[in-house]
Order: structure tokens, then sequence, then C-alpha cells
């Protein structure tokens, strides 16, 4: 629980992975905060934006005799890529993570283009952070992928980050003992906030929201949001 503690509030976004097109089927790119006031509601909301890239189809990496048993695979195109966002909040009276605020949220995206960058959002509501008197950012958080059913690695086997999935974490943890503890602790209070940060799709409101100029989103496979 030591990450909690000895670190202080720094800003929530994160380095970007441009360029960086590494060993990972797809990559987090960068992460953005940003407040929102969306479909005439009150407080503000919590806005994340998550920026994607996929840099190869894995399927197209399989041995040669497991591809003469399936269809073959688009290589610039990469399908069902779940993303899974958990955002940790430190609430100014807390003693220690376990009285940490912790959301989590997911969504599975249709296909990805190589090489296009798409980004996916999701939204906390104004009157959560308000009730849970959260700030504008999160302390901490991170974007956990997988591919079709694969978890892209997060850390290399020396337990370091990679390097094309920077952008995916906060600062924080840049080392997989680092991750591991704040992930233990937040798998078991993100189900005490089940349903509370939600993707895009199934945000009424988000519609209105104008969102930030750069990559589009992609489309989604509905399905419910939380983990």
């Amino acid at each position: 629980m030591a990450y909690c503690l000895s670190v202080p509030l720094v800003s929530a976004q994160a380095p970007t992975a441009a360029g960086n097109v590494g060993k990972s089927p797809v990559i987090v790119r960068s992460v953005h905060f940003d407040p929102v006031k969306i479909g005439g509601q009150k407080n503000d909301w919590i806005r994340m934006q998550v920026e994607l890239q996929a840099n190869f189809n894995p399927e197209t990496k399989v041995a040669p005799a497991e591809q003469a048993t399936k269809r073959a695979a688009n290589k610039m195109w990469v399908d069902k890529v779940k993303v899974t966002v958990t955002q940790i909040f430190k609430p100014l009276t807390a003693k220690d993570a376990t009285e940490f605020s912790y959301y989590r949220s997911s969504a599975t995206v249709l296909t990805l283009e190589v090489g296009s960058p798409r980004s996916v959002y999701f939204y906390l509501p104004g009157d959560i952070v308000k009730r849970d008197r959260l700030k504008m950012q999160p302390d901490y958080y991170y974007v956990q992928l997988d591919v079709a059913g694969t978890e892209v690695p997060l850390f290399n086997e020396a337990g370091r980050l990679n390097p094309d999935m920077l952008g995916a974490v906060h600062k924080t943890f840049v080392t997989k003992k680092d991750f591991d503890g704040a992930r233990d602790l937040a798998d078991r209070g993100a189900n005490a906030n089940t349903g509370m940060l939600r993707p895009q799709f199934l945000v009424p409101y988000a519609i209105f929201d104008a969102l930030p100029q750069g990559s589009p989103s992609p489309e989604f496979i509905r399905e419910d949001g939380s983990r």
C-alpha cells in the first residue's frame, strides 16, 4: 500500500506512446481527464479519454499449422478490443488505500484499423463526484486491454512497464509489484461502485458532449459497462 501514501498528487495526463509501435497489438497512446457539463446536468461530470492505436493483428502471428484451421485474418484490422479503465481517488481523510474510492468500467471496441488512432470515452456522473467529494481527476488510474480475449501485457518478464504501454498507467505504477498491489485493492474496492463509471454508449447525455478534436470514436459491441 506504499504507492498510495508516498506519492503526491500529479497530473493525471499520461505520457504519450505515439509513434512507438513496439510489440503490443494495441496500445494506449494517451489518457486525459476533463470536467464536462452535459445534458443540462447541474454538476460537472468527469470525462476520461483513452486514445488507442492498433499496431498489428495478433491473429496474423500464429503458426502456419494453426492458420490452416482458421479463417484468414485481416492484417489491417484488429477486432474485439476490450478496454477496462480503473480510476482511484484518494480522499483527504484517507489513512491508507483501503479507504480510497475506486471506480471501474469497460467497453469492447468492435474493430480498430491498424495505424488509425481512436478515442474511447468514459464518464463519471457529476452527482457522484459531488456526493463522494472527488477531485476532477483521479489521483491514480490504469487501463487494461485485451484483444479477442487475450490480455495485452502491461509489464515484461522482468516486471518493468513495457515501453509501448507507458500511456496505459499512472506514472506511479512503473513496476509490476507496485501495480499488483494497487490492482488487488482496486479489484475489491471497485465492487462497491459497480455501474457508476460508464462508457460513452451507456450515457445518453454524451451525444451533447463537445468532444475534443483529434481521433474519432470507434464502433462498440454493446454490452454492460461494468467488469
